[in-house]
């Protein structure tokens, strides 16, 4: 048997209502809290409202930092970590999708050790020990309220670059599925669909071992029996819930394994024609996979296809979820094809690593002219 290595610093509540239970422990963490958000969501949902009301009972200071945006940039990033410092906060409140997390975690590390952020891309020994990191998910597909990663936009390079560590772990994680009550249809299957790359690209990942591969699995199976029930107008709270719970387990999976070449597929995608994130790997997945299959990768699909059928099952689930299934659709000519895999080999210099055999250009155009 393989051997198995798991961390897991972080205190998890799945709980509906665990907002209101759970955030007062926020008290272990720091007496002034960042709260970092975006500009929107959370004050349209009352959510800010609930949240900064439980501080105030609590006694627990706090400074807003809402100007994360949908994909945040290395300057929301660097702008947080001066508010936070200005304020002597000591301790980082990320509420939202994966972008306030994601910016609360690399805020935490700017905090303490200063510079700039791209001296922390990477995995590198800090000076400082970053601030605590405490997580409040609202959408279903992120993970990074389990994760070590960070990922930021970094618009000079034009791809989203990852801070890496253990440090960043957050302390303290909700999980409350009455966060994703007001979630539309579009944004649960395209934050769903994130989580399924998660946890498909962490199963074919190198560093993948029977238990984070045993996260995956139960991760796409909850996934491919919910998600094409989140299409409705009006969509069953039980069927957020499970979406919620599959994108924790993806969580757990690529925080020991990392992601494949997929997420930095779609990293061109989203730089180029701003789409969201797990849209794009959704559309790219069942092209990547064929690939795969046919170069290296044929054994470990049988245990993927029990779930999935082939790429041809996979490429109509993803169409039957209302999702673009083909670069065309998005506006997008063979002419543009060089670049995407010019920007497809720049994003995904950290997740070859994670490659049986890593490709490079030309395989990436490959599979992009057959997703064209």
């Amino acid at each position: 048997m393989n051997n198995v290595y798991f961390s897991m610093g972080t205190r998890v509540y799945f709980e509906r209502g665990g907002i209101s239970r759970h955030l007062p422990e926020i008290r272990n963490y720091g007496k002034k809290v960042l709260l970092v958000s975006g500009r929107q969501s959370i004050f349209k949902t009352g959510l800010f409202g609930r949240i900064t009301g439980i501080l105030s009972r609590e006694g627990i200071d706090y400074v807003s930092y809402a100007e994360v945006n949908p994909e945040p940039a290395i300057r929301d990033v660097e702008k947080g970590a001066a508010v936070c410092r200005d304020n002597n906060c000591d301790c980082v409140l990320g509420v939202g999708g994966g972008s306030p997390m994601d910016a609360a975690k690399a805020i935490a590390v700017l905090a303490t050790n200063g510079g700039k952020l791209q001296d922390y891309f990477g995995e590198v020994d800090y000076k400082m020990k970053p601030l605590p990191v405490v997580a409040v998910p609202t959408t279903c597909g992120t993970g990074s309220e389990v994760t070590r990663f960070s990922v930021i936009m970094d618009r000079d390079a034009q791809t989203k670059k990852t801070v890496s560590s253990e440090d960043i772990l957050p302390r303290l994680s909700i999980l409350d599925a009455d966060t994703l009550e007001s979630l539309p249809p579009h944004l649960v299957t395209g934050t769903g669909m994130d989580a399924f790359s998660h946890s498909a690209e962490s199963f074919l990942s190198r560093r993948a071992d029977p238990l984070s591969r045993l996260f995956a699995k139960e991760s796409l199976r909850i996934l491919w029996k919910f998600l094409p029930k989140a299409k409705s107008k009006k969509i069953d709270m039980e069927v957020k819930e499970n979406i919620f719970f599959a994108s924790f387990l993806a969580g757990l999976a690529i925080n020991k394994t990392g992601t494949i070449i997929v997420h930095g597929m779609g990293y061109s995608l989203t730089v180029t024609r701003n789409i969201h994130h797990g849209t794009a790997n959704a559309l790219l997945l069942p092209y990547v996979f064929e690939y795969l299959k046919e170069n290296g990768y044929h054994d470990d699909f049988r245990e993927l296809e029990g779930i999935w059928g082939d790429t041809c099952g996979l490429k109509g689930f993803v169409e039957a979820l209302g999702l673009p299934s083909k670069l065309a659709e998005l506006g997008i000519r063979e002419e543009s094809i060089e670049k995407l895999a010019e920007l497809s080999e720049q994003g995904t210099k950290r997740a070859n690593k994670n490659m049986k055999t890593p490709l490079g250009k030309k395989e990436f155009r490959e599979i992009l002219l057959k997703a064209l």
